[in-house]
C-alpha cells in the first residue's frame, strides 16, 4: 500500500522559488481534454503520460492518485506527475473534468543553474490537490482553453500558452494566500479498497494503520462509523463473499478455496462460514442448484443502456477521453508485451546454459568454486547439486530471495529482494527494490537487469524460468546452516574472509549470551515461540525464532510440546486453541506479533508468563529471518528481555 503526500503549506519563499522555475522552463502543452463520465462508467487506472493539471466539477467523487484516495464534494484541482495512475469514481450521476497535459523542458540558457534549482525543489514532481477558492475562474478558463485547442491555428496555440501561464499563476496565488482546503487522503476508502483487493493475503490491520499513518483506535472507530463493521469483520465478510462465489463457480476443493480466500486454514474457514452463512461450505455448494448458478452469472452481465434514455454505453465509450484512455492503455500493454518478448529473445540467444543446469535444483549446494577457463569472459563456475552454473566473477546486480540479510552482511547490496518489513537489516535495504517472491513476474525481474539470481527454491519450474533471465543459483537456502550458507555466499562474492569473520563474531556473541543467561539462571527455562492468528495461536519449532531458541541458545521445549508428534520436525509448527494454550505455554513466551487482539482475552492474560512479565515481544516479522544480522539482533532481544525479567 503506497500513500502519496499532499503538497505541504508553502512559504512565500518556496512559492517564489517555484515560480522562478516555471518562468525559466520551456513549457510545451501536449493536450487539453474535457469529458463527462457517469456513475456506471468511472475512469479507472489511467496512467498519466505527462505532468497534468486536473480540474473536477459537478458533484461528489473519489479521486485516486496511485493508491491515495481523495474525496471531492463539488470542485477539485489536482496536479499529478508523469506515470501516476489516475482513477475518478463519481458518486453522482454525471461528473465533469478537464485535463491539461504539459511537458517542462530545460531552458536554452543557464541550464546548470536551472538544474541546481530543480535539485532544491521541483514543482513539476509535486503531487497535490485542493479545493479552489475561485472555482468559476478555473471552469471558465479551462472551457475557453479547450474550445481554442480544438481549433488548430497559430493564434490559438499562442492563446493556449498565455492561458496556461495564467492558470498556473492563479493556482500559486491561491496557494500563497492560504485560502484553499488541501485534500487529505481518505484513509478509510483506501483501507477498504486494499482489503477488497488483497483479502487473499495475510493482512495485519495494525501494520496497515502504520502505513496509513493513523492510530489503531482512531482507525477502528472511523472504519466502523463508515462501514458499520470493524476492520476485521469487514475483512471476514469480503473473504466469505469471495469464497461463496468460488464455491459456486469453481471445482476447487474446500481447502484450496480457504487458502485462496485468505483463511488461515480449512477449519477456520469452515467455522466462520457456518457462523455467518448458517451452513457449512460443503452444504452451501451442494444446495446451490444449476438454476441458481445460471441466475447469478446472468445477473453479472451489465445492462447495456443508460436509465435516462436509449443511449448505449458502448456508444458513449466511443466518444470523449474515455475511449482515448482505453486505446492508450491497450497500446501500452502491447508495447510492454513486445518489449518482454524481445528481451526474452535476447536472453535466449546471448546466454548459453550448460546442459547439466537444466535438471531440477535440490535442497543443498556444494561450495566449490572454480575459475572459468577463459579470463576474458570474467566468469567462474559454481558447482550445484543439479549441475554447474557459470556466473560473473564479480556479480554487481544481484537479486536475493529470503536470505538477503547474509548477502548484505558481506557488504553486497542487492538490486532486488523479497520483503524486508521488520527485518534487523531494514536500514540497509531502504533503497532495494522489493519483488514478489511467490509468483514469478519475469518483466519485473528483467527490469532490474540482474547478472545473478539467488532464489530460495527447489521448484524446477521456477528455476528454469529464472535461469532464462540470468545465471541462477537456486536451493533451499533458508534451511541451510547459517555458517554453511555464509561460506557459500563468501565464495560466490569473493568475500570468504569476511564470511569467516561474521561466523566467528556471531559464535562469540552466541556463547557470551549463553553464559549471561546461564549465570542468571534463565538458560534452564522452557520457552514457546508463537504468533497470533485469527482465532488460535501458532507455535513454531523451526521458524519464528525456534531454531535460534532451541538449537543454538539451548532453551528447553515445554514438555507438552515435546510429546506432540506434530512438533518433532525441525521446521514443524502446530496450531493451538486458546483453551489449551495454558497446557503448552512455557516459562517464557516469544511472541512475534502485537497483542492488540488479546487485550480482552482472559485465557491469554492469565498465563503466568504474561502476568509475571516473562513475555518476549518482538516487532512483527523480526524473527521471520534467520540470517546472521537478524539472528544477532534476535539474541539481543531475547537476552535483554530475559535478564530484565530475572531482576
Amino acid at each position: 500500500m503506497y500513500i502519496n503526500q499532499n503538497l505541504p503549506s508553502l512559504t512565500k519563499e518556496e512559492i517564489a522559488h517555484a515560480i522562478r522555475i516555471w518562468n525559466s522552463s520551456a513549457i510545451s502543452l501536449l493536450d487539453i481534454r474535457h469529458n463527462l463520465i457517469s456513475l456506471q462508467e468511472p475512469l479507472c487506472h489511467y496512467r498519466l503520460p505527462a505532468s497534468t493539471f486536473l480540474f473536477t466539477s459537478g458533484g461528489e467523487a473519489e479521486i485516486l492518485l496511485n493508491d491515495a484516495s481523495f474525496h471531492v464534494e463539488r470542485f477539485g484541482l489536482f496536479h499529478g506527475i508523469k506515470g501516476t495512475l489516475l482513477s475518478i469514481r463519481p458518486e453522482c450521476e454525471w461528473f465533469e473534468y478537464y485535463m491539461v497535459l504539459y511537458k517542462a523542458g530545460e531552458p536554452p540558457f543557464h541550464r546548470r543553474e536551472f538544474h541546481k534549482q530543480l535539485a532544491y525543489s521541483n514543482p513539476f514532481q509535486q503531487q497535490y490537490g485542493f479545493t479552489p477558492s475561485n472555482p468559476l475562474f478555473f471552469a471558465h478558463q479551462l472551457h475557453r482553453m479547450y474550445d481554442k485547442w480544438k481549433g488548430f491555428s497559430p493564434l490559438n496555440l499562442f492563446y493556449e500558452k498565455a492561458a496556461f501561464y495564467q492558470l498556473v499563476y492563479e493556482i500559486y496565488e491561491e496557494l500563497e494566500q492560504g485560502c484553499v482546503r488541501v485534500f487529505e487522503p481518505n484513509v478509510i476508502a483506501m483501507a477498504t479498497r486494499y482489503l477488497d483487493e488483497h483479502y487473499g493475503e495475510s493482512i495485519s490491520i495494525q501494520e496497515m494503520c502504520g502505513v496509513l499513518g493513523i492510530s489503531y483506535s482512531h482507525f477502528h472507530r472511523r472504519f466502523k462509523e463508515k462501514t458499520g463493521k470493524s476492520p476485521q469483520e469487514y475483512l471476514i465478510a469480503v473473504r466469505l463473499s469471495s469464497s461463496k462465489k468460488a464455491l459456486l463457480e469453481s471445482n476447487a476443493s474446500i481447502r484450496e478455496i480457504a487458502d485462496s480466500c485468505g483463511f488461515s486454514d480449512e477449519y477456520n474457514f469452515h467455522r466462520l462460514f457456518l457462523k455467518n452463512i448458517g451452513m457449512t461450505p460443503g452444504e452451501y455448494r451442494e444446495n446451490s442448484s444449476i438454476q441458481m448458478r445460471d441466475y447469478i452469472i446472468g445477473n453479472e452481465v451489465p445492462f447495456p443502456y443508460n436509465e435516462k434514455g436509449q443511449v448505449s454505453f458502448d456508444e458513449l465509450n466511443k466518444k470523449g477521453a474515455s475511449s482515448m484512455f482505453k486505446q492508450t492503455r491497450n497500446k501500452a500493454v502491447m508495447a510492454a508485451a513486445l518489449s518482454l518478448v524481445m528481451l526474452m529473445s535476447a536472453c535466449g540467444t546471448t546466454t548459453e546454459k550448460p546442459s547439466t543446469a537444466e535438471s531440477a535444483p535440490t535442497s543443498s549446494v556444494s561450495s566449490q568454486v572454480e575459475p572459468a577457463d577463459t579470463e576474458a569472459k570474467e566468469t567462474k563456475t559454481i558447482h550445484m547439486d543439479y549441475g554447474d552454473v557459470e556466473i560473473p566473477a564479480d556479480p554487481q546486480r544481484v537479486i536475493v530471495i529470503f536470505v538477503q540479510g547474509d548477502v548484505m552482511a558481506l557488504g553486497v547490496t542487492p538490486v532486488g529482494t523479497s520483503f524486508n518489513d521488520g527485518a534487523a537489516f531494514g536500514d540497509k535495504a531502504q533503497d532495494v527494490t522489493v519483488i514478489d517472491a511467490f509468483s514469478i513476474n519475469e518483466e519485473e525481474i528483467l527490469a532490474l537487469d540482474p547478472d545473478l539470481i539467488l532464489w530460495n527454491t527447489t521448484d524446477e519450474q521456477v528455476y528454469q524460468s529464472l535461469s532464462k533471465i540470468a545465471p541462477t543459483l537456486a536451493t533451499d537456502y533458508y534451511n541451510m546452516p547459517y555458517d554453511e550458507r555464509l561460506r557459500f555466499f563468501g565464495e560466490v562474492f569473493n568475500r570468504s574472509e569476511e564470511a569467516e569473520t561474521l561466523i566467528n563474531d556471531f559464535d562469540k556473541k552466541l556463547e557470551n549470551a549463553k553464559t549471561q543467561l546461564k549465570e542468571a539462571g534463565a538458560l534452564d527455562k522452557t520457552i514457546i515461540c508463537v504468533d497470533i492468528r485469527e482465532d488460535f495461536i501458532r507455535a513454531f519449532r523451526g521458524g519464528r525464532g525456534g531454531e535460534l531458541v532451541y538449537d543454538k541458545i539451548g532453551f528447553a521445549i515445554p514438555e507438552k510440546l515435546q510429546t506432540n508428534e506434530d512438533f518433532q520436525g525441525d521446521s514443524s509448527m502446530i496450531d493451538l486453541s486458546y483453551e489449551v494454550i495454558p497446557e503448552y505455554a512455557g516459562d517464557y513466551i516469544l511472541l512475534n506479533t502485537d497483542t492488540d487482539n488479546l487485550v480482552d482475552n482472559a485465557v491469554w492474560n492469565e498465563l503466568p508468563a504474561v502476568k509475571e512479565g516473562r513475555l518476549i515481544q518482538a516487532s512483527t516479522d523480526m524473527f521471520w529471518f534467520n540470517d546472521v544480522i537478524s539472528m544477532s539482533k534476535q539474541i539481543d532481544v531475547i537476552t535483554e528481555a530475559m535478564l530484565d525479567s530475572q531482576q
